[in-house]
């Protein structure tokens, strides 16, 4: 599959490390090659920040999801379509704890 555009959007450190919100990729519908394709926009790190080389794979902290699905149930044959919508989240860490506190629900 040839020429598929899709709009890729970066979320948090990410946005900010790439200085980008969202851009449009060419790609052949796999993610490796929508990521590889990115990387020759946003820089080789961005590559290697999403993609793990040695499992062949998106990396297991980040979270990818195409139109709204994470990619962690989509399952293993994912292609990638014309208008597809790629959001790209980093690592989650942080945040609030709060002891002792009752919370509506």
């Amino acid at each position: 599959m040839a020429g598929v555009s899709v709009k890729l959007k970066l979320f948090a450190t990410l946005r900010k490390n790439y200085g980008v919100k969202e851009l449009d990729v060419e790609c052949d519908g796999t993610i490796f090659n929508l990521i590889e394709n990115a990387s020759k926009i946003l820089g080789r790190s961005f590559f290697d920040d999403i993609y793990d080389k040695n499992q062949g794979k998106v990396r297991d902290n980040i979270i990818f999801m195409i139109n709204g699905r994470n990619i962690k149930d989509l399952g293993e044959k994912i292609k990638l379509t014309d208008n597809d919508v790629v959001a790209i989240f980093p690592p989650i860490a942080g945040g609030r704890i709060f002891r002792g506190v009752k919370r509506d629900r």
